[in-house]
């Protein structure tokens, strides 16, 4: 609070904010002349003489000390508003009064947690194993920390495997951390079921055959009988698929519990087409008409790329890092998966136990390393991922520390948590951490314990919660009586000791009352529903009273009724038909009037695109190379001769996917044959994205016309007005300007397609609801530059400053005149003085007469 007081006279000893009704004498310093000759009190004398000349200063300093009263009380009141802005702006949005709980049947097996999003619903599931971090441990021991276990320094990860990779050997590496990217993916031809596996599922002699074609062979596949989950139906099929030793096919589960089959050859050689057999449906698969083919992959290390194709599954393959050193890598059966990844080279140092634990856990490879005693003078190594999941799981190079340590045996696999959902033959869900998101909104599973095959269904039931949001809305009602009760304090009437306020009169402040119970009394909800019937009254005492356990009912018995009750909603009117549905509310703030908008729309948004060649075979003739760039993201994708629009938009797609980038490919077909587009998944130029390509031309992608020259594809914004009033488009978000007096930041989002030209889409109806409307009656009266408390409180200052300077005006002429005073009574006792001396004098002649 700004505090304006006269200043303290000259010569003063008042402290630095002086109370200016006790000043006795507020122009001059203190008056000290005594009359030591006339033996009168001059300093009374002057005093009295002063205080004509005093008293107007002493005037204007009591009207600056009621000002600044004044002025403390009407800024108290603003800054009450402004908390009751704040309030009611944390409560304006439908989303902001979602408040869901969610509860299990059984939270020994699993917990449940309700976030933003989340909405009434249940289902049941249950969990058939936790995920777990992968353990491992050295299987031989050696007699101390101090024991010398590392013969030469080792490779060690813990994402590699997400990758796919199954091993890992170094050579000539340096120290330090080596990272992968795989550009292209290294893949056998796959086929994925159109449903979710059972769980369990049953086999037996009338679905038990599987037949395909298999790299170019028919094969007929036998399941052996029995009754399997998923993940061992999966382990089934891929030995059935034996040809001598080795599987031509590797059997997975998905996340969403499809059975997905691939060959054990990964490449572009690679093929698989299911043609019929017994199981088809029991698996969720179907005939297909022709063939899916696998892919090519590519791997950098440390910027170096090495193309792999038409390789088992279980090989290795070298890679080199460009420097001298290579690693050499296993491939798992599903091959080589897009993505990144890294492996730490772990210095042996001297050698002994601890230093190589020392080194593991500095390294930041996501493995803690321990030394466990298992019995006197005998220690193992002891590797735990810190992760769980089979992506986490922990890659290290045996070699330097087979000597001494004899390798690693699993004491934990890494695993990942496996859910069914709708019990008995419902789908699966795979996670690689136990908590489970997706299988509802704004819904987190925290997984506890797996159940035993048979056990019954845990059920999730997501409620709404109206005792935890009535916490909310109660802040919000006593934000509004703070408003009221200080407005009462400053501006009221106290009938008890028949006082008014300092403040009382004040029409602002009595119409700021008015409004406040006006919004509530007048707020209607969907159905009619009124405040009073959500608990929020307007009492006698011009106060509001709230129940918060008449708002918890209402709000769990209809909370969409309620939060309309209180949060801000729209309608669109539209001008025609085809536009119904295009216009919806994003954002109001607390300075938003409600009203009718009419909405005019110039241009539509789009996003960016980049359509190829059309290609007759399907396929790309040369080897092409494309580097795929918006915003700050950039992904590299290496195609090979010969392959398919589809493999290559399925690798972009994994690499957006990685990147976190907004963008997708898809192949469309013509008549002519096949076409690859590029196309950004948001809006306008927050979509803009460019494209570089090795290649150009017929028989290329044709993503570009230029080989090795970046190509920028731009979207656009939508454009137009709201109310007459120009608004900024961002994508399909159409702003009005937030300093507009009446729309005060409208947002809206624009869906209508094509619009080229001026085009009235509607009018859009905006209602704040009660927590709006409270907002705009606090943002009405404080807003900084607009508001009518504000403009009161300017008013004061100003006369403030006045009056201030006419106080300071009169100190001089307060200070000249206890001057001349001074000097007047000086002269006086001075002359009288004078007269002494000559009486003294002559009484002395006198007293010598004879």
């Amino acid at each position: 609070m700004s505090s304006i007081l006269p200043t303290s006279p000259t010569g003063s000893t008042a402290s630095s904010s002086p109370s200016i009704s006790t000043y006795s004498n507020p122009g001059g310093p203190p008056v000290t002349f005594s009359g030591v000759i006339s033996g009168l009190n001059t300093q009374a004398i002057i005093q009295a003489l002063l205080a004509a000349y005093e008293q107007p200063q002493i005037d204007l300093g009591n009207q600056i000390q009621t000002l600044q009263s004044h002025l403390a009380d009407y800024q108290t009141i603003v800054t009450d508003l402004s908390a009751l802005e704040t309030q009611a702006s944390s409560l304006m949005q439908p989303q902001q009064l979602s408040q869901m709980s969610a509860t299990t049947s059984n939270p020994q097996v699993a917990t449940a947690t309700a976030g933003a999003g989340a909405v009434p619903s249940s289902l049941s599931f249950t969990v058939a194993q936790l995920a777990q971090a992968n353990v491992l441990a050295s299987s031989a021991t050696v007699s101390s920390l101090s024991s010398t276990v590392a013969t030469g320094n080792f490779l060690l990860s813990s994402s590699a495997a997400g990758a796919g990779v199954t091993s890992l050997a170094g050579s000539s590496l340096q120290v330090g951390t080596h990272t992968f990217s795989v550009t292209s993916a290294l893949e056998g031809a796959t086929v994925t079921g159109s449903s979710s596996l059972g769980s369990p599922v049953t086999i037996g002699s009338s679905n038990d055959t599987l037949t395909a074609v298999i790299n170019g062979t028919s094969y007929t596949l036998t399941i052996p009988s029995g009754t399997y989950t998923p993940s061992q139906l999966a382990a089934a099929i891929a030995q059935a698929s034996n040809v001598g030793s080795s599987p031509l096919l590797a059997a997975t589960v998905t996340s969403q519990g499809q059975l997905q089959l691939s060959t054990t050859l990964l490449g572009s050689g690679s093929s698989l087409q299911i043609t019929g057999g017994t199981a088809l449906t029991t698996l969720g698969l179907s005939a297909q008409a022709s063939a899916a083919v696998g892919s090519a992959g590519s791997v950098t290390l440390d910027g170096t790329t090495t193309s792999i194709n038409n390789v088992q599954a279980g090989s290795t393959v070298t890679l080199a890092d460009g420097s001298g050193g290579s690693i050499t890598i296993g491939i798992g059966d599903g091959g080589l998966r897009q993505g990144s990844f890294s492996a730490a080279e772990i210095a042996s140092g001297n050698g002994s136990l601890q230093q190589v634990i020392d080194n593991i856990n500095a390294a930041g490879a996501g493995v803690t390393a321990s030394a466990v005693q298992v019995a006197p003078g005998s220690y193992l190594l002891q590797l735990v991922s810190d992760q769980t999941g089979t992506n986490a799981a922990i890659s290290v190079e045996a070699g330097p520390l087979q000597g001494a340590l004899g390798g690693f045996t699993t004491v934990t696999a890494a695993q990942n948590a496996e859910v069914t959902i709708g019990g008995s033959g419902g789908y699966l869900v795979s996670s690689q951490s136990n908590q489970i998101t997706g299988v509802l909104p704004g819904v987190t599973l925290s997984l506890v314990a797996a159940q035993p095959p048979g056990s019954q269904p845990v059920s999730v039931s997501v409620t709404p919660n109206g005792q935890q949001l009535a916490s909310t809305i109660q802040s919000l009602v006593d934000a509004a009586n703070k408003v009221l009760s200080d407005i009462n304090t400053y501006a009221g009437y106290n009938a008890q000791t028949n006082q008014g306020g300092p403040l009382m009169g004040d029409a602002t402040l009595n119409a700021l009352t008015d409004q406040i119970l006006g919004v509530v009394a007048q707020a209607l909800g969907q159905g009619g529903l009124s405040a009073t019937q959500a608990g929020i009254t307007v009492t006698k005492n011009g106060t509001l009273s709230f129940d918060a356990a008449a708002f918890a009912a209402a709000y769990d018995q209809n909370p969409t009724q309620v939060s309309s009750l209180i949060a801000q909603s729209g309608t669109f009117e539209p001008s025609a038909a085809a536009y119904a549905g295009d216009v919806s509310l994003v954002y109001a703030g607390t300075s938003t009037q409600p009203g009718s908008y009419q909405v005019v729309v110039t241009q539509s948004a789009t996003e960016a695109a980049d359509a190829g060649n059309v290609l007759s075979s399907g396929a790309i003739t040369n080897a092409e190379t494309l580097t795929v760039s918006q915003g700050a993201q950039s992904v590299q994708y290496a195609a090979n001769a010969g392959a398919s629009l589809d493999s290559i938009a399925a690798g972009l797609n994994a690499a957006f996917a990685s990147a976190g980038m907004a963008m997708q490919a898809s192949v469309v077909s013509t008549s002519s044959g096949s076409q690859l587009v590029l196309q950004a998944t948001t809006y306008g130029s927050a979509g803009d994205f460019t494209v570089t390509s090795t290649a150009a031309g017929s028989g290329q992608t044709g993503l570009v016309t230029t080989a090795n020259t970046p190509t920028t594809f731009a979207g656009l914004n939508v454009a137009g007005t709201i109310d007459g009033v120009q608004a900024t488009g961002n994508g399909q978000i159409l702003a009005a300007p937030a300093s507009d007096p009446t729309l005060g930041g409208l947002t809206l989002q624009v869906t209508t397609p094509g619009i080229t030209s001026a085009t009235t889409l509607g009018t859009f109806t905006y209602s704040p609801g009660l927590a709006g409307q409270l907002g705009l009656v606090a943002a009405s009266a404080a807003a900084p530059a607009t508001g009518s408390l504000q403009a009161t409180i300017s008013g004061i200052q100003q006369q403030i400053s006045m009056l201030q300077q006419q106080y300071n005006g009169y100190t001089p002429m307060i200070q000249s005149e206890q001057r001349m005073l001074e000097q007047e009574f000086a002269s006086m006792e001075a002359q009288l003085g004078s007269l002494r001396n000559v009486g003294s004098e002559l009484a002395s002649q006198i007293s010598q007469l004879p």
